[in-house]
């Protein structure tokens, strides 16, 4: 079973939570929202990114706001993960899975869901760069 709040260095990936997940007849709204590292020209050249974190805060942060998107929007369910350790440019990092009724409150639940953890989880990313240098990143 695939957790429904996850922080770790294991990547379940949306397909896991789309296949293990069997989403209710009435929903007619599934969202997957990937935050993948990427490497801009505003970024500086990255390579990689490390992600740190408070584990036993965040996972109660992130369940928090999990039971808040559920609680102010009308969906039926939210998973939200997030990976540690070291992520290449051009892989995941950050995903919110929502389902709900309809298309509104399921993205209102969706952009819920990110905006706070970026605010509210201690997870902490350092962002690397080609030449072997690293800097890290404040929050939200």
């Amino acid at each position: 079973m695939v957790p429904r709040v996850y922080l770790g260095y294991e990547w379940f990936g949306a397909e896991r939570v789309l296949s293990g997940y069997e989403v209710p007849q009435e929903c007619g709204a599934g969202l997957v929202f990937l935050g993948i590292a990427r490497s801009a020209p505003e970024d500086g050249d990255v390579s990689e990114l490390h992600y740190e974190a408070f584990p036993e805060m965040a996972i109660k942060v992130m369940e928090e706001i999990r039971q808040e998107a559920l609680r102010l929007f009308p969906v039926r369910e939210v998973f939200i993960h997030h990976r540690l350790g070291v992520v290449k440019v051009g892989e995941p990092s950050f995903m919110v899975v929502v389902f709900g009724g309809h298309r509104d409150e399921t993205f209102k639940a969706c952009r819920y869901a990110v905006d706070e953890v970026k605010k509210r989880a201690p997870i902490w990313k350092k962002e690397v760069f080609k030449d072997g240098k690293g800097e890290w990143v404040l929050g939200a």
